[in-house]
């Protein structure tokens, strides 16, 4: 009997002599080693790829990747791969997948090592994977954590194998950590930061006031509700010390998980709770302004309930006026689906698209698939009528080959075309309300406008012809004025006020009010700018000065626009050069003060940030009125954020929702 040592491809001369004196030495202390009788098998790992044995040590091996070493037994009959297979699964798991329990982890059939591209640690030494406070590792870690957040993604997202393979590419000597750690330690983290450069913002507020709006939506088939907080207030940085740059902010503040069957008080206590959490991190300087949300009862409810001071959603508003019109007027209800009819029968099958494709480049046409209209947003009514009357032709050509779901006679393209017309106003208005830099100063004046188109529509021969048309505009006229009749019940109104001090609308107020009423609006903006005065530590040292003239005009003044809507916005700021009266009081001089603006400028940078220094009382009460929004759009573009995230394919827990999108929207603002 006698032993063979055989040299394997991964052995060297040293590993042989090492192996050697190993033997010798425990042959001394009485260990007399097995008799072999077949040969030493082969490191036919694959595991072997990723480590090399150690010349003075064939016990312990040392891992490629990050040079750390990782010992097989002490037996040297015995030495075993489970260590070396547990190194690459707790700190290589992005470079090799495994498998299996942890008494017996196999490695998956992987392809050839990716190639590494240096220049993402090229200074990072060999050890630096192994160090977490290493900076490219906290940057990398950070990003991710970024990414989740950004897109919403589950936190199980980073052990996918897909994600895993482009991190070994990118970055080989990265460690990727686990979903736990990105749950439990990096978006917490990121979170808190983005809520403190938040809470800094807030600090440097002008007048102390946020406006807030809120919402609340529910996923059909979930047990889960969601109320959001997002707040908009005015700031002044301060550039260098000497300049003092104005900036209009809106932020999140914060999102709450609420059962879906929820009450008007348990929407107010909520809030209370949001809004009162803010206010002790701030103390002082976070004060509720206004409170905007949409129409639905509980939300009504709530807010009437509360003491806030509560303001409709003007885009809301104008959703309840179209879609109630049009409900209402049978003719026009029968237009729409029948577009509905053949935009569906378009979409659902794959042949009618290459069809429609076809025509619309034989006849010179824009290449463009039909709109859905979607029952949440009216104008989506109006932008899938206006496809169908581009592609008018196409689709008047694809009926003579295809069944279309639906056929339009002569009267019903004549009825389509007057319907566009009468809503493209009510669309106009809805995009300017929804604007970011849009305020209640501009609730009045759309509203206006709005009489301003309907009248010339009904007073238009070819329009007020069609009897369906004729009934359509009558019924926007009635909820028109049915809806926004508490906007001109008082002349001392927040909507008067806010329009007084825009000065793109300032004399609209003198128009709607009687000489008493619109007397009464002045001194009531007289008293809150009083009150300022006397919370200025320094006295104003004499009376602001205002030059005869000022023209602030934007690039977008000159453009004449053809539409009925902007046609009569532009008439209305036309004249305001109008002769008002001058006395010695701040608001007379404002008013007297000839202003040339344009209707897309936002007041607050163009006009009262220059004001500030001049007259910093009346400059703040415009502030306190101009910031808070004509709508709650922000909540419900958010909320549409949510929804998305809460999707089923996602996976993503109620619980978790809160902090990603916080950290989603106020990511970009604060960074």
């Amino acid at each position: 009997m006698y032993a063979v040592v055989v040299k394997t491809e991964d052995s060297s001369d040293c590993d042989i002599a090492a192996f050697s004196a190993a033997c010798d030495q425990r042959q001394e202390m009485g260990y007399t080693p097995p008799t072999a009788t077949k040969k030493q098998r082969r490191n036919k790992s694959a595991i072997w790829k990723y480590f090399t044995t150690c010349d003075d040590d064939v016990t312990k091996v040392v891992c490629n990747i990050c040079k750390r070493v990782v010992s097989r037994g002490k037996d040297l009959a015995h030495l075993t791969t489970s260590a070396m297979h547990n190194h690459m699964h707790y700190k290589h798991r992005n470079v090799a997948a495994f498998c299996g329990t942890q008494g017996c982890r196999k490695l998956q059939p992987t392809p050839t090592p990716p190639v590494s591209l240096p220049f993402v640690f090229e200074n990072l030494q060999p050890e630096a994977p192994e160090q977490p406070s290493h900076p490219m590792i906290q940057t990398i870690t950070e990003s991710v954590g970024e990414m989740i957040c950004t897109d919403l993604l589950p936190y199980s997202f980073v052990e996918n194998k897909g994600f895993c393979k482009l991190m070994n590419l990118v970055a080989p000597r990265y460690t990727l950590p686990t979903g736990i750690h990105f749950s439990s330690k990096v978006v917490p983290q990121l979170h808190q930061r983005v809520k403190t450069k938040v809470q800094e913002n807030l600090e440097n507020i002008e007048g102390n006031i946020v406006h807030c709006t809120a919402d609340m939506w529910t996923r059909n088939f979930s047990t889960s509700s969601y109320l959001s907080l997002t707040g908009h207030w005015f700031v002044q940085n301060l550039s260098g010390g000497v300049a003092a740059k104005h900036k209009r902010i809106s932020a999140l503040l914060d999102i709450k998980v609420m059962d879906t069957e929820y009450k008007p008080a348990e929407i107010f206590e909520h809030l209370q709770e949001l809004v009162e959490k803010w206010q002790s991190m701030i103390p002082c300087r976070f004060s509720v302004g206004y409170f905007v949300t949409n129409n639905s009862c509980n939300m009504v409810k709530a807010m009437s309930d509360s003491g806030f001071e509560h303001l409709r959603c003007m885009a809301h508003s104008l959703h309840l006026i179209v879609t109630g019109a049009i409900e209402e007027c049978h003719g026009v209800v029968n237009v729409i689906n029948t577009a509905r009819q053949i935009t569906n029968t378009v979409h659902m099958s794959n042949k009618a698209i290459a069809k429609l494709h076809e025509i619309q480049e034989r006849l010179g046409l824009t290449v463009a698939a039909l709109i859905h209209d979607v029952p949440t947003r009216w104008n989506t009514v109006l932008f899938m009528l206006q496809r169908l009357l581009e592609q008018k032709s196409a689709l008047i050509a694809m009926s003579t080959e295809m069944d279309l779901g639906g056929s339009v006679s002569g009267h019903q393209w004549t009825l389509m075309e007057a319907i566009v017309k009468v809503l493209e106003p009510f669309e106009e208005a809805t995009r300017t309300v929804c604007q970011d830099d849009s305020s209640i100063s501009s609730v009045i004046p759309c509203i206006q406008a709005l009489r301003a188109a309907l009248n010339e529509l009904r007073a238009n021969k070819d329009v007020s012809d069609l009897l369906e048309i004729h009934q359509l505009v009558g019924l926007l006229q009635s909820h028109l004025e049915e809806h926004f009749q508490h906007v001109f019940e008082t002349p001392t109104n927040t909507y008067f006020k806010a329009t007084l001090l825009d000065p793109r609308f300032k004399i609209m107020p003198m128009a709607l009010l009687s000489k008493l009423d619109f007397e009464r609006l002045k001194a009531a903006v007289a008293v809150e700018v009083e009150e300022f005065l006397e919370q200025d530590s320094k006295p104003l040292g004499g009376e602001a000065r205002f030059p005869s003239r000022t023209v602030l005009e934007s690039e977008g003044t000159s453009k004449k626009s053809t539409s009925l809507f902007w046609g009569a916005m532009q008439s209305f700021t036309a004249n305001n050069a109008a002769s008002l009266v001058t006395s010695s009081g701040l608001v007379e001089t404002y008013l007297a003060e000839n202003s040339t603006q344009s209707l897309t400028s936002d007041p607050l940078i163009s006009y009262w940030s220059a004001k500030m220094a001049q007259s910093p009382a009346l400059a703040r009460v415009a502030i306190k009125y101009l910031t808070c929004p004509p709508t709650s759009v922000s909540c419900e573009r958010l909320l549409g954020t949510g929804e998305d995230a809460v999707a089923p394919d996602y996976r993503l827990l109620p619980v978790h929702v809160p902090q990603l999108v916080f950290t989603k929207y106020n990511l970009m603002k604060f960074q």
